[in-house]
């Protein structure tokens, strides 16, 4: 896991350069962080709680990220998003 890592942090590290380059800024504070797996994998990682350094900022692992409005869990399954759209709709 740890090499996985590191090669994560140099592409993010190169994508924030690239971003300084054309002056745009990777916003580190609402970067989230989502290790997507087997649902075997994902037991195996509720225990450690992987983190990715951003520069200074460090991300640490979410259960549910939030990308372009919709909730996707580790397992990749949309039940989250799907649960608050309905009790959305009830209001």
């Amino acid at each position: 896991m740890a090499s996985f890592t590191d090669q994560l942090e140099r592409c993010v590290l190169d994508i924030g350069h690239w971003l300084s380059a054309n002056r745009l800024k990777l916003d580190a504070g609402k970067t989230e962080l989502l290790f997507a797996s087997s649902g075997h994998c994902c037991a195996a990682l509720k225990g450690s709680n992987p983190m990715l350094k951003l520069g200074v900022d460090t991300a640490v692992a979410s259960s549910h990220v939030r990308l372009l409005g919709v909730n996707i869990l580790l397992d990749l399954s949309v039940d989250h998003h799907v649960s608050r759209v309905c009790a959305g709709c009830f209001c």
